[in-house]
């Protein structure tokens, strides 16, 4: 979220024009770490760490296929309705 912050600070029109475009993507990120991180702390309190396991892999790549997302909308240019 510093990314965002610093568009913010920086190029506050850039900002209005993309963040709109990729909130979706970016919550879905945000959730996948969340997601990864709870998996790690609740993998060592358990007697079964392959389930922990499975959930950190999919936060991982939640995670990473938003970011690619982002990417690609950003990459492929993003319309504005001004």
């Amino acid at each position: 979220m510093l990314g965002g912050g610093g568009l913010f600070a920086a190029f506050p029109l850039a900002y209005a024009i993309i963040m709109p475009a990729v909130y979706t993507p970016i919550i879905i990120m945000l959730l996948g770490q969340v997601f990864r991180g709870v998996a790690f702390e609740y993998r060592a309190r358990t007697t079964r760490p392959w389930i922990w396991d499975r959930a950190f892999a999919f936060g991982s790549v939640v995670a990473a296929f938003s970011q690619g997302v982002i990417l690609g909308a950003i990459l492929q240019g993003i319309v504005s309705i001004r």
